[in-house]
């Protein structure tokens, strides 16, 4: 299943197509959730009751994902989320947005193990841990 949301898959049409430029976020912000993120980009569930939580800044390059093979894509270092204060509840989807908070959520997907991150917790996303799919 493909990992692109209705706005990137738009971008991505449009460029293909010959309709308009398309600049990648240099950029790319982690997220996690305890819920589906929706093509149209609803759903997104972040713990951001906790204070502590923020989505993780990871440049867009080749030192963290890694180069597309049958239209796959993986994460190439592991990342750290800040050690929860509060119950996070269980994690199961991860979304790259192209802003710190709100913003654009480009690619979606569900992790492949889900995690209940509970308080004094420190949720890192091992190598492997999401895939991107084109198809």
């Amino acid at each position: 299943m493909a990992n692109f949301t209705h706005y990137s898959g738009n971008l991505a049409n449009d460029r293909f197509f010959g309709l308009t430029t398309l600049t990648p976020p240099s950029i790319y912000y982690l997220a996690v959730s305890t819920t589906a993120v929706q093509k149209d980009g609803t759903g997104l569930s972040e713990p951001t009751t906790d204070t502590a939580y923020a989505r993780i800044a990871i440049s867009n390059n080749k030192t963290n994902f890694s180069v597309s093979s049958t239209s796959v894509l993986n994460n190439l270092v592991e990342f750290t989320f800040p050690e929860s204060t509060i119950n996070w509840g269980t994690v199961t989807h991860w979304a790259l947005c192209d802003a710190a908070t709100g913003g654009n959520i480009w690619f979606a997907g569900e992790l492949p193990l889900a995690r209940n991150v509970e308080a004094s917790t420190t949720l890192v996303l091992p190598v492997g841990s999401f895939q991107n799919t084109m198809l």
